[in-house]
């Protein structure tokens, strides 16, 4: 696929820098278009200040990707990163579109330019570059990270109360229009293609293409041997969603009843904090990690859980299979696609703390069993590593540019 012809434009990361990397390598590689300043176009301020500056920057520097071909518009994210400071939904909505707005009609005024075959776009970001694209005869990719709309509103409230203000509304109405306006819908889970279809998309727009992670990195875990008291983690944003509140309540009765029994959280401990009101025996608050930190705690580690209430995939799954980490997970997360009931993990219904307790109770009572899932976990992860992803994602877009 010799054709430089797919641009690609997210304001952040998500997986899109993997799909960039996947259609460079194969030489079909427009341009990657960001907010997220690269590394590289800083090497003219002087060392001793570039050390001072966020670890965001080096941590999504695109190395792997020609410097000609990463355009960034600087500005939008700083109006977004102070609005989500404030506790105001509306405020911090607002600053969300004229963010993703701005971001939108910068690529979009480029396409004619750029004169890409194919423009590649994420949720709230394209739908201008949409409109523009379809009248250039461009063809359009939705690459879909998140679940339908109109499934978020149904899992939580928050979703919904977005609805009651005005910058809400404008961002539902991009979804929505970005939706209809493209070709093809990329989803990263059956689960998240189902969403899409009860909300009256054609299916036959939809593809799935699972995301992963780096096995060989987090596969290093999968040597240790697991011993002692039994250990709990959860690794993500502490949030409702996320059935945190579901996993802190179940697990502070548990704790009552089992001695030693821990759960360690990686995740902001900000968020956490919100969710514990009291101190609670065998809890552990570690903040955020790195991925060489995170895989260093799933080698202690004896179980995984992720009760979220909605769920497009949830990486940290396979990250956690790949450290030989048996999961609970409920079943709403992709992911749990993944998951072979008392073989590699357990299902739970989503939204149900007792169902949760007597799941992670279970896995006290039988914590031998439990470790003996080692070896099936790493080996069910090897499906979702980053290679497959980019094999699949390369058949794709060959396919898109054939028409």
């Amino acid at each position: 696929m010799p054709d430089s012809a797919i641009l690609i434009a997210h304001p952040t990361r998500q997986h899109s820098h993997r799909l960039a990397k996947a259609l460079q390598e194969e030489g079909c590689l427009h341009s990657y278009c960001t907010l997220l300043p690269d590394e590289r176009s800083l090497a003219w301020v002087p060392l001793f200040i570039r050390k001072r500056f966020p670890s965001t920057i080096f941590r999504n520097s695109l190395c792997e990707l020609p410097q000609g071909k990463v355009h960034v518009l600087v500005g939008p994210l700083i109006t977004q990163k102070l609005a989500s400071r404030f506790s105001s939904l509306g405020i911090r909505l607002f600053g969300e579109l004229l963010s993703w707005a701005a971001f939108d009609r910068w690529v979009a005024s480029q396409l004619p330019q750029q004169k890409p075959r194919v423009v590649v776009g994420y949720e709230m970001c394209c739908a201008e570059t949409f409109r523009v694209a379809k009248s250039l005869g461009v063809k359009c990719v939705l690459d879909a990270a998140a679940v339908h709309f109109d499934s978020q509103d149904s899992a939580y409230i928050g979703s919904r109360n977005s609805q009651l203000t005005w910058a809400g509304r404008q961002l539902r109405a991009r979804k929505a229009a970005e939706i209809v306006l493209a070709d093809q819908i990329i989803c990263v889970s059956e689960f998240a293609k189902r969403s899409y279809a009860a909300a009256g998309v054609d299916p036959v727009k939809i593809s799935v293409n699972a995301v992963g992670c780096d096995t060989q990195l987090f596969s290093q875990a999968s040597t240790v041997q697991r011993s002692g008291s039994v250990k709990f983690i959860f690794a993500g944003v502490p949030a409702y969603h996320k059935g945190f509140d579901l996993l802190i309540a179940s697990f502070e009765k548990l704790a009552s009843q089992i001695d030693g029994v821990e759960l360690h959280i990686a995740g902001d401990i900000l968020f956490a904090e919100r969710f514990v009101k009291r101190s609670i025996k065998g809890l552990k608050i570690h903040g955020k990690l790195s991925h060489i930190q995170l895989v260093e705690l799933l080698a202690r580690m004896d179980c995984l859980v992720l009760p979220s209430r909605l769920e497009s995939f949830g990486m940290v799954v396979v990250e956690a299979l790949a450290a030989g980490v048996p999961v609970i997970v409920s079943d709403h997360v992709g992911a749990a696609e993944s998951i072979k009931a008392r073989v590699n993990g357990w299902i739970i219904p989503a939204d149900n703390a007792e169902a949760l307790y007597q799941r992670m109770s279970a896995c006290c009572e039988n914590i031998d069993k439990v470790r003996t899932m080692r070896a099936v976990s790493t080996e069910t992860a090897r499906a979702y590593d980053w290679a497959h992803y980019s094999r699949r994602a390369v058949e794709f877009f060959k396919l898109t540019l054939q028409g």
